[in-house]
């Protein structure tokens, strides 16, 4: 089926005519400025999420994963948008995240999943302090391990792109310039390195901030931190949770414009109860709240989150109705920024004869609506 859309492409000057037929975009020309209202239109390549830990019940780091839930999650995100994804494993049993890349792995290979990009590994060798630990098993923390990542590697057929740990731990530097050579991204997470550190880290191949702002005790020093210093950091990315929880609308945009909007992503960091009705359930062994759109640890309230429920669409309608940026900006640090970061932005540049996917959304009433998803697989 043939589409014609009048449309605006984020990033892009002015009004297009595009024509997309299947996930094809056959034609794409300028097109003046309409002379009076129209439905306001995005044509995008789809929403690019780094970091999802799992939803509708099925949890990347549980024991039970299989293929068939991992095609489930994939084709769920891509109703909401996304069409582009890194499934991450968190801390866990390593016999348990072996077990799992392999699964991812298997349905990556055996193409039963077309939209992920890499494997993210989140946490294992993470701060084991509380506060920064955040959510994550204790007694699964600790000191990176060169050969353990090797399995991994293995186990997951070379298909771990970016890991996320804390560079204070013995060996961490060590194994960022390891993952560095090997074309693996690193990251910084749930630590707590004083500013040189951080550098140190940057120096050996780290080269974002995962999910700045969070991952970190509650209470910390007005200016030595490791907020204000990954901030200062020109050479480092950061990737932030619209969700009006992990960070106020305020401090949301203070951060933004303060790394940069070329440097910033947004991520939906979704737990696997993403999905779920309102309610309380058993996670890692702690009662959690889901309710209004945010998830908690019963016992500690809002001030200490156990992930999030909200899909990255969701994410870039938040950022644009209270954080004071445009709709426009939202979808480019949810789409064209991760591209960008992940080497992968030729992927994104629409163009007659782009073969897609292509996402279509609608702008109204501060509402981001899922207008048209154009994937042929196969």
């Amino acid at each position: 089926m043939v589409n014609h859309t009048y449309c605006r492409i984020p990033a892009r000057t002015g009004y297009f005519s595009a024509t997309i037929d299947c996930d094809r975009l056959i034609n794409l020309s300028p097109a003046p400025a309409p002379s009076e209202p129209v439905e306001e239109l995005w044509l995008t390549p789809g929403l690019f999420d780094i970091q999802v830990n799992g939803m509708l019940g099925h949890n990347l780091s549980g024991e039970d994963l299989s293929v068939s839930q991992v095609v489930e999650i994939e084709r769920e995100l891509e109703r909401r948008g996304v069409t582009r994804w890194c499934p991450t494993v968190i801390t866990q049993d390593p016999v348990i995240v072996e077990r799992n890349l392999n699964i991812l792995r298997s349905a990556i290979e055996e193409n039963a999943v077309q939209n992920v990009h890499c494997i993210h590994l989140e946490g294992h060798y993470i701060s084991a302090e509380d506060g920064y630990r955040g959510v994550h098993m204790k007694r699964w923390v600790r000191d990176p391990d060169p050969e353990e990542f090797d399995r991994w590697q293995a186990a997951a057929g070379g298909h771990i792109g970016l890991f996320s740990l804390a560079p204070e731990r013995e060996g961490a530097l060590e194994f960022i310039h390891k993952l560095k050579l090997e074309g693996v991204k690193t990251a910084l997470v749930h630590h707590n390195s004083g500013y040189e550190r951080i550098r140190s880290a940057i120096a050996n191949g780290a080269d974002l901030a995962t999910h700045l702002v969070n991952g970190c005790a509650s209470m910390i020093h007005r200016q030595h931190n490791i907020i204000w210093a990954q901030l200062s950091l020109d050479d480092l990315w950061a990737s932030f949770i619209a969700d009006g929880y992990h960070i106020p609308y305020y401090t949301l945009r203070a951060v933004i414009r303060a790394k940069g909007k070329e440097r910033s992503i947004l991520v939906s960091d979704l737990a696997y109860l993403s999905g779920f009705p309102e309610g309380e359930y058993t996670k890692n062994d702690l009662t959690v709240v889901l309710k209004d759109g945010g998830l908690w640890v019963k016992s500690e309230g809002t001030n200490l989150l156990s992930g999030a429920i909200k899909t990255l669409n969701e994410g870039c309608e938040y950022l644009a109705v209270h954080a004071g940026f445009t709709i426009e900006e939202a979808l480019v640090l949810a789409s064209l920024n991760p591209a960008r970061y992940m080497g992968a932005e030729h992927k994104t540049q629409l163009y007659p004869g782009y073969k897609g996917p292509l996402v279509l959304f609608s702008w109204k009433d501060k509402k981001l609506i899922i207008k048209e998803v154009h994937n042929c697989h196969g």
